[in-house]
């Protein structure tokens, strides 16, 4: 393999938290390419959709990458063993074995295995669209930790965060997938989104707020009050200004199709979208499930600049790394 890096930017948080929206725009800019979220690819298949609206079969681009990397096409390859393997050794509960020295042997074997394979499939995928930087908008800690591994990427960690009230009652409402055969998301009962809000956000901070270089806090709220700054400042970070970006307006922005692979639906997006803040939750979320996560989470909800109240605006802070 060639020695260069691929230069990625990986957005990290959690889920509902706006990743998909940010890494649609991004995908927009010229040199810069996402694959969505690569790190939940091996568990839907080869039936599953592309962000171009084709199932992976049947995608030009994905088949090139899957002979380039693997020697098969989708069709022939085993996503089901690949997903045991990512599971035996690089699920987010299993981080602290992965990152601790004396505790990784545990995960040893099937962890530099699955990091081969990741390897192969990057590299795959820079080689054919010969961009400057993949949009990775996996989230997941422990897949960019992974992504840092191979040795082969020069990572740049966007740090996602939205209020965990937000996030839990988007968990609480109905969506349906694209693909019938999916069909609706799963519920997260507050509690747990509240948990998972608490140990996805402080295992980003731990990994990769020390490196001002490569670490860039981002609040969705304050993206979506000045979205074409926020892009701006996400493509100084990384080094790469854009000579041009994909709005129409201050919140309108211009989507084509991408190849990008799971996450949220609205990756299926085209042409004008405007971006609107969903903050239904400040009326919608019921007294009780508002409680329980101001409680969980109090005491990380001021260090990212909300409140505790649900009525109390958004408290405004410029981009920092």
């Amino acid at each position: 393999m060639d020695c260069k890096k691929t230069r990625i930017l990986y957005i990290a948080g959690c889920d509902r938290s706006g990743s998909t929206v940010l890494d649609q725009i991004l995908g927009q800019i010229p040199g810069w390419f996402t694959v969505g979220e690569l790190a939940d690819f091996w568990d839907r298949g080869a039936k599953q959709f592309c962000g171009c609206g084709h199932v992976l079969t049947d995608c030009d681009f994905w088949r090139q990458v899957f002979v380039t990397a693997f020697q098969r096409t989708p069709d022939q390859f085993d996503f089901a063993s690949v997903s045991a393997l990512r599971n035996r050794c690089s699920r987010s509960r299993q981080l602290y074995l992965m990152t601790n020295r004396l505790l990784r042997r545990f995960v040893e074997p099937s962890l530099e295995a699955y990091i081969d394979l990741i390897r192969r499939l990057y590299f795959a995928i820079s080689t054919i669209v010969g961009t400057k930087v993949l949009v990775d908008s996996s989230k997941l800690p422990s897949h960019a930790y992974l992504l840092e591994q191979t040795g082969q990427a020069e990572v740049f960690v966007v740090h996602l965060v939205r209020d965990p009230r937000g996030c839990a009652y988007s968990w609480l409402k109905n969506k349906r997938h694209i693909n019938p055969a999916v069909g609706d998301f799963p519920h997260w009962h507050p509690a747990r989104t509240s948990l998972n809000w608490i140990y996805i956000n402080g295992a980003i901070k731990r990994l990769w707020s020390s490196s001002q270089e490569r670490y860039l806090l981002l609040r969705y709220e304050d993206f979506i009050a000045h979205p074409e700054d926020g892009v701006r400042r996400i493509t100084q970070f990384v080094g790469k200004n854009a000579p041009r970006l994909p709005f129409l307006s201050s919140h309108t922005v211009s989507l084509a199709p991408t190849h990008g692979v799971s996450g949220n639906t609205v990756r299926f997006d085209t042409g004008p979208v405007q971006l609107k803040l969903d903050d239904k939750w400040r009326t919608a979320l019921s007294p009780m499930h508002r409680l329980l996560v101001t409680t969980l989470t109090g005491a990380a909800l001021l260090s990212y600049g909300y409140s505790f109240g649900s009525s109390a605006p958004v408290i405004q802070r410029n981009f920092a790394h």
